[in-house]
């Protein structure tokens, strides 16, 4: 029984770590209510591991009047 709760326990405790960390900008980001494009831009964009899409993702933290035009 108690290799069962504990079981339960490391099943829970992972998902919750996981959890955590779908709403962040590549992982290790920003979370995207943080970041100036928002949702949008991070639906479409927020796990696109490419070089130019984290490079547009730095500059927009600096610049948010680029969002409309780095994340269309």
């Amino acid at each position: 029984m108690t290799r069962l709760f504990i079981a339960v326990l490391l099943a829970a405790l992972g998902t919750a770590v996981q959890a955590e960390s779908s709403d962040r900008w590549f992982i290790d980001g920003l979370a995207w209510y943080q970041h100036p494009c928002g949702i949008p831009a991070f639906a479409k964009y927020g796990s696109d591991t490419r070089a130019q899409v984290r490079r547009n993702y730095e500059l927009t933290q600096h610049n948010p009047e680029m969002c409309r035009r780095l994340f269309p």
